[in-house]
């Protein structure tokens, strides 16, 4: 199953082959046009800014160790309680 890619220079993200096809399946259900083919690199087309978001956290869900997204997680929650605490957001 594939799905083009709308933009002539797509992005590539270089993943094992597990977790690209593991990528590729979650930037689809996202709804960002992607490509990959087996033995290939992912091809990842980003139009917009979100879109750029959601890559770059689907790709770090696959670089990066659960420790580290952990860690990153909690700093994540712990700013969002100073904030409410503080009547920042």
């Amino acid at each position: 199953m594939q799905k083009s890619t709308k933009s002539a220079n797509p992005f590539t993200i270089e993943l094992d082959q597990g977790d690209r096809w593991q990528a590729y399946y979650r930037l689809l259900d996202l709804g960002i046009l992607c490509n990959c083919s087996t033995g290939k690199p992912l091809k990842v087309s980003i139009n917009t800014p979100t879109d750029a978001l959601q890559v770059w956290s689907v790709a770090r869900q696959q670089l990066d160790s659960r420790q580290n997204l952990a860690k990153w997680l909690n700093k994540c929650l712990a700013h969002c309680d100073l904030a409410q605490t503080t009547n920042i957001l």
